[in-house]
């Protein structure tokens, strides 16, 4: 080979590696900039929530430095050999870093929420909805800045991962600097103590602390069913009524949305039915979710995360059983079930769901009514277009059949990123502005049809919305406003009226309707009646927690505790009910009982683009 050929190719090598070098340099200057730009977001979070907002954003990058400390450890060891193949691994972790970061960071903006590693798994197989997501935070401001960030930071990888030359005296300043930065993260401020302290951590330690899916010992299990003594039904009387029976859940209704139940003015129509009928200010969503608050209402039992949930795509797994569902209650008195949502059933596999529950018919985004209709978040048509598909159903019921039935609606307009179908903007206020207007063009049709003489509609927040706590919210409800939802019940049937006083939840739709059917129903303790004369809330009411995924928030006699899920070693923070140690074996050996979710990753990889058809049923039946 010629000298010439040879010296130009050794110079080439030279400056690939200056350039590996200079990326090496950039990616840490990157990182630095995200960290910025959370601390940020954090400030705009806690602006109105915190006395010292700044103080929120300085403490979120002061936790941020041990993730500064892995990318200098991990760029201290590319710089210890010359040889490409052994730099590569720590090539490849620190662009993985930086990846997770950066969408951890846009999880914050968007959601207000960590990225889970666990809910990668969860989600990752919904391609098309997470394109869908994507494409309408795209049409923000926000998401064009973020597009913006994500051309920068691929230039910026690609950089990244060039090979670099032999340094180890740079290794051994990056190693010492790791060091000190890693130290600087491990102090815990003031500040952490925070009601949402889990945002100010960084994404690894929030990830690290979640004991949620430890398992139990088998010998744990043996005692507890040895020594496990379940607490007595509570059975009354009912009132073998047969009204029709409208459950409406509405994608992120919160407190903060209306003026009755909160200090918003966003829900007028709502707070006029609400007044005109009954409505409860202390209702509880019980999960974070829109599967968990379909889990609660649907089978009136509380979302407490079956063991392995969050490691599987299967969202539903272990809340599969038909008993004490709506569709098992209302089928024993000749009811059918319907689900009307315009979603993607596909999406989390709810039709499987649903058909093993036992309702009757289900329908989403394939149903022809929403042809011609926009489409948005999760392939879904509008509000408008589900209470229209709905009121057609309704209308073409045969006018002599006598059975009586139950639908339970689920709405999509108002998931985030909040987009107002009138004007395509993206305002969290004209969502719900235009929500609420679609309730009560629902409400008012209903009433045309005569319906409220010998039928109830029921309408609820699936979950409190996914956006920073407001003053008001916290000075009011405390943390238990992370669990808050709106709930009112409309009809002309003899109930309760007026605001009915009492910590009242989600789970308690079952009960209260077998209650309202049945001329005898039972309840667990941990369920109430809202629908009885006079109203009977539950004896303690669990919430599955979002932002601290291995905790219970457990209500009782005006109190709150937390019950920490992990394994043998659960246990509990702050003040114990009386019964404290039946309820904590009771959900263990629940738990224990359910099984383990399939922690299906492998699988999920290799079917995340299958096309996957919503099995559909007929709405005649």
């Amino acid at each position: 080979m010629p000298k010439p050929y040879s010296a130009f190719r050794s110079a080439t090598a030279k400056d690939s590696r200056r350039k590996g070098l200079a990326g090496a340099a950039i990616l840490v200057v990157f990182l630095l900039i995200l960290f910025g730009l959370r601390g940020l977001a954090l400030v705009g979070i806690t602006t109105g929530l915190a006395d010292c907002p700044w103080c929120m954003g300085a403490t979120a990058i002061q936790q941020d430095a041990s993730i500064l400390a892995l990318l200098l450890a991990f760029t201290g060891l590319s710089l210890l050999t010359a040889r490409y193949w052994l730099q590569l691994p720590w090539l490849l972790l620190s662009a993985l870093l930086l990846l997770a970061y950066a969408l951890d960071a846009v999880l914050l903006k968007t959601l207000v929420q960590h990225l889970y590693w666990l809910d990668i798994v969860k989600f990752g197989k919904e391609i098309d909805a997470i394109g869908r997501f994507g494409n309408v935070l795209l049409a923000s401001g926000t998401g064009k800045l973020i597009a913006v960030g994500v051309i920068a930071g691929l230039l910026v990888l690609v950089l990244a991962l060039l090979p670099r030359p032999r340094r180890p005296r740079l290794a051994l300043v990056c190693f010492v600097v790791a060091c000190l930065c890693f130290l600087v993260g491990q102090w815990s401020p003031m500040t952490m103590k925070y009601i949402n302290y889990p945002l100010l951590q960084n994404f690894i330690a929030a990830n690290l602390a979640d004991s949620v899916d430890r398992h139990y010992s088998t010998a744990y299990a043996d005692t507890l069913r040895k020594e496990y003594v379940p607490p007595a039904p509570v059975c009354e009387a009912g009132r073998g009524l047969r009204p029709n029976i409208i459950i409406v859940a509405v994608e992120s209704l919160s407190m903060y949305h209306s003026k009755l139940f909160g200090d918003g003015a966003d829900t007028p129509h709502l707070d006029a039915i609400a007044q005109e009928n009954t409505w409860f200010p202390d209702f509880i969503a019980n999960g974070f979710t829109t599967d968990s608050g379909l889990i609660a209402m649907i089978t009136g039992k509380p979302p407490i995360p079956t063991l392995g949930r969050y490691q599987s795509a299967e969202a539903f797994a272990g809340f599969e059983s038909p008993e004490g569902a709506l569709p098992d209650i209302v089928h024993a008195h000749g009811y059918t079930t319907h689900f009307f949502t315009t979603g993607d059933l596909g999406f989390l596999d709810k039709s499987t769901w649903l058909k093993e529950l036992g309702f009757d018919s289900w329908e989403g985004a394939e149903q022809p009514f929403y042809n011609g209709w926009k489409r948005r978040h999760f392939n879904a048509a509008e509000d408008k277009a589900l209470y229209q598909r709905f009121l057609q159903w309704l209308d073409a019921r045969p006018a002599d059949s006598s059975a009586p039935w139950l639908a339970f609606v689920l709405t999509v307009s108002t998931h985030p990123p909040f987009v107002n179908p009138e004007n395509e903007s993206l305002d969290e206020t004209g969502a719900f502005r235009y929500a609420d207007k679609q309730i009560g063009m629902l409400y008012d049709e209903l009433g045309k049809r005569d319906f409220f003489r010998n039928g109830v509609l029921m309408i609820s927040g699936d979950h409190r919305s996914m956006t920073p706590l407001s003053a008001t919210e916290l000075a009011r409800f405390g943390d238990s406003a992370l669990a808050r939802t709106p709930f009112v019940v409309a009809t002309q049937l003899p109930i309760a009226k007026g605001a009915v006083a009492g910590k009242f939840q989600q789970v308690d739709i079952a009960p209260s309707i077998a209650e309202l059917l049945g001329d005898h129903a039972c309840r667990k303790i941990d369920q109430g009646t809202f629908l009885s004369l006079p109203p009977q809330p539950a004896r303690y009411i669990a919430h599955a927690r979002g932002d601290r995924r291995n905790q219970i928030d457990i209500y009782f006699d005006g109190k709150q505790a937390d019950l920490v899920l992990a394994g043998d070693q659960s246990n509990w923070i702050g003040p114990k009910p009386d019964n404290w140690k039946q309820i904590m074996d009771g959900i263990a050996l629940d738990r224990i009982g359910r099984g383990t979710a399939n922690e299906n990753f492998l699988d999920l990889m290799i079917n995340a683009r299958a096309p996957k058809q919503p099995e559909s049923s007929s709405s005649s039946k």
